[in-house]
């Protein structure tokens, strides 16, 4: 990718936030050999990241003995880590950390960041340094490297996949309740005409049987884009898809509004819940709980009443109630699928500082972590100690854990010490895991997960664009005929600028 020009260049702030543990390495001086050349040198690194738990130690707590007695038992020596957590107000400390001088040594980085610093010389490449790591090589998915590859180098760490097909990133799709089926005689539904049917007995045969027409059959929030019903014409509006040879946005094909025609009818027939565009999600949810609604978008772990807090919350209030993920409807062309997830979201990718000494050692550890061998540290960092905090059925491939989360983050193990995200489920249940394999069977791709200039020069045309003829048309409030005039105003206000570059960046990658 072309880097950034110079409007990207040091940020200007007034004031300075110096946050306790980052900022360079810190070295202490080993013993020299008598040639007087310096032996393995002590180092501690400072690692950054967006997460808010509040219960991880300052010190790391008494998990850190145990990590660094695991480096060493690989073979590791002279390494220690230190963990700053921010939460919420991570990437505007992240800025000004860049703009001081004192970026720690590994942190998070979103793909806005990532151009950004790349162009200020911040980061450091890490092809060289991947050479040595076979692990790192081996979980974290090829094609992912190419979307953290700039004028030909690396510059950040992509999060990694174990092999089983559960671990798949893709955890959302249609959940339906399997006991409002059953009770209107139905199965679960396979072609969008189906779906239809569906939905309307959910909204017209009284499904509670409470004796009162008070039921929806698709439910959603403000955010919701009712993914499935595009999938059934095989786009997704805001994914780049190839037609011709080139990319374009997903909302610019004519499937998206023959999609926006189908969802348009569904409102108005009373399928849809018509306060979904206002509703936040915990409104949403509470509709779900309180039995409202018969199916909506939501991920695979719902699945299980024991394992997450809204299906535990609906059973509570309907003993009787299940809920089931379905495999995405086919359309009238036979397309089908639900959107992939984007693989570099959610603090996914991390980058090593162009400053940080000893980079080697940093990859080794970084490699150690993701490493499952005997001396391996992966279920180390992520579920602690085992049969102390987990036990493992080999056969089964199951983790039970038996600390919390809560636990395990006061210990100083889990999700502050995963340096390298790595999907890892085994601590699902069957009914989880079918569900997650349905999620992640049909997926719509997208071409381009990178960050274009233009796309943050016109940054509400996806944002507020295309959201507000999507609601307006899907409500009614606007005709279906109104979609062409959104394609127009898009290309016109920088929509062909970003398309121009999306494809620059897409044929480098080819």
């Amino acid at each position: 990718m072309k880097i950034w020009n110079k409007r990207w260049s040091t940020l200007c702030l007034a004031s300075m936030i110096l946050i306790a543990g980052c900022g360079s390495s810190q070295g202490v001086e080993a013993p020299t050999k008598d040639n007087g050349s310096k032996t393995d040198k002590k180092i501690t690194y400072d690692m950054f990241f967006s997460l808010g738990i509040p219960e991880y130690p300052e010190n790391g707590g008494e998990a850190k003995e145990k990590i660094i007695q695991g480096l060493e038992k690989a073979g590791l020596q002279n390494i220690d880590y230190k963990v700053t957590l921010m939460g919420s107000e991570y990437t505007t400390k992240l800025n000004l950390l860049a703009s001081s001088g004192e970026l720690p040594d590994f942190f998070g980085v979103d793909t806005t960041t990532l151009t950004q610093f790349i162009d200020q010389g911040l980061l450091m490449p890490l092809d060289d340094l991947l050479k040595d790591a076979p692990h790192l090589m081996k979980v974290i998915p090829k094609e992912r490297w190419e979307g953290v590859t700039f004028d030909g180098k690396i510059y950040a760490i992509p999060s990694g996949v174990r092999e089983e097909s559960f671990n798949s990133p893709n955890t959302n799709g249609l959940l339906m309740r399997q006991d409002w089926l059953e009770h209107a005689g139905l199965n679960q539904p396979t072609t969008l005409d189906e779906l239809h049917d569906v939905l309307s007995a959910f909204v017209n045969n009284d499904p509670d049987q409470n004796g009162k027409k008070d039921t929806y059959g698709l439910g959603g929030s403000k955010t919701s884009q009712f993914n499935v019903v595009f999938g059934a014409f095989g786009v997704s509006p805001t994914f780049w898809m190839e037609r011709d040879g080139k990319i374009v946005k997903g909302f610019t094909l004519p499937e998206t509004k023959d999609a926006l025609a189908v969802l348009q009818q569904w409102y108005k027939e009373g399928l849809i819940d018509p306060e979904f565009p206002v509703m936040e999600t915990k409104q949403f949810e509470t509709r779900v709980t309180n039995s409202k609604v018969g199916a909506f978008e939501y991920d695979a772990f719902s699945v299980d009443p024991k394992g997450a807090t809204l299906p535990e919350a609906l059973v509570k209030a309907t003993p009787t109630a299940k809920l089931t993920m379905i495999t995405p409807p086919k359309g009238p062309g036979g397309k089908l699928g639900y959107p992939e997830v984007n693989p570099y979201a959610g603090g996914a990718l991390k980058s090593i500082s162009a400053k940080a000494e000893q980079p080697e050692k940093l990859i080794q550890l970084l490699d150690w972590s993701v490493s499952d061998d005997e001396n391996g540290g992966v279920n180390l960092l992520t579920y602690g100690e085992e049969n102390v905090d987990y036990t493992y059925d080999k056969e089964k491939n199951l983790i039970v854990q038996t600390s919390t989360y809560s636990e395990l983050y006061q210990k100083g193990f889990s999700n502050p010490v995963r340096f390298v995200q790595v999907v890892d489920r085994r601590w699902t249940n069957e009914n989880v895991r079918a569900a997650l394999d349905t999620a992640s069977k049909d997926l719509i791709k997208n071409e381009l997960w990178k960050t274009v200039p233009a796309q943050l020069d016109y940054p509400d045309l996806e944002n507020k664009l295309w959201l507000e003829y999507f609601v307006k048309i899907v409500t009614g409030t606007w005709s279906i005929d109104k979609y062409d005039e959104f394609v127009q105003k898009y290309y016109q206000q920088g929509g062909q600028e970003i398309e121009k570059q999306a494809n620059e960046e897409w044929s480098k990658s080819k």
